[in-house]
């Protein structure tokens, strides 16, 4: 039988270390403390100096919710049973999802004062920024669950695969954030182009409507979409009580891997002159 020695043991577990994805997740695990006090200031600046602060987390899926079921469901009639649950399981990963987006593009930037320092570890920036929105959706979880007992839809053992889903969600959504927050450093105007296309991104994912209403020629569009699969495993999970597709999930779960690879190892190269831009 081979045996390593004891160096190139070593030796393996520093290539390893370094890997961008690997190299995050360490410095995120190792410095968690510091993670969770921003995700908590993150939550306290969301509302502060709102009169009902935290209740916004209810509120803002509950209007939007009403706004699209009357003009979806009662206006323009899509005929779908229980269309306010059918709406909300859809509606609350995706507002996790831009929250994270539109706090996180711009977490390097207004976090300048810290990275000049030189030894803080910019990581917990966009990690902050797509954590507390995440929180935000586990926030919101009972709301869809309360809905689920108004209109007697039931819930399965389903629900064991909602930390699956999330997981992914949260790995794909952090490889977008990194990407976004590292390039926005040094061109300002991709908030700006990054708002129109979650405009369009919005409509071309089925969250007001069944993909089964998609016609087949655009099916293909609609699968390239990778938060088409989030929202329909979402779906099954609340809405139909059934698991997600599995093998759809798995080859997310590749692509938000990769995303993940991407993004990270975009915000290492050019960590190091983030301060001389802010």
């Amino acid at each position: 039988m081979k045996i390593s020695s004891p160096s190139l043991t070593k030796q393996r577990a520093a290539f390893l270390g370094e890997l961008p994805p690997v190299r995050m997740a360490s410095t995120l695990v190792r410095r968690r403390e510091l993670l969770y006090t921003f995700v908590a200031r993150d939550l306290k600046l969301r509302y502060r100096g709102s009169v009902i602060g935290f209740f916004w987390t209810f509120l803002n899926p509950l209007m939007f919710m009403g706004i699209y079921t009357l003009v979806f469901s009662i206006f323009l009639r899509f005929g779908i049973a229980n269309y306010p649950v059918f709406l909300l399981s859809g509606l609350i990963p995706w507002i996790w999802f831009t929250e994270s987006i539109g706090m996180g593009i711009n977490s390097v930037m207004g976090g300048g004062g810290f990275i000049k320092t030189g030894i803080f570890p910019s990581e917990i920036l966009p990690a902050a920024a797509t954590t507390s929105a995440m929180m935000n959706f586990v926030f919101a979880l009972p709301l869809v669950l309360l809905f689920l007992v108004l209109f007697h839809v039931h819930l399965g053992w389903s629900l064991l695969a909602l930390p699956i889903v999330m997981a992914v969600q949260f790995m794909l959504t952090l490889g977008i954030v990194l990407w976004l927050a590292t390039y926005n450093v040094f061109f300002r105007d991709l908030q700006w182009i990054v708002n129109h296309a979650l405009m369009a991104l919005f409509f071309i994912t089925p969250i007001l409507y069944d993909s089964t209403v998609v016609p087949s020629r655009y099916q293909a569009l609609l699968r390239l979409n990778p938060l088409s699969v989030l929202i329909l495993s979402y779906r099954n999970i609340f809405f139909f009580g059934q698991f997600p597709h599995w093998e759809n999930l798995g080859i997310l779960a590749v692509i938000a891997l990769i995303v993940f690879w991407i993004g990270s190892r975009a915000f290492y190269e050019h960590r190091e002159v983030f301060a001389e831009y802010l």
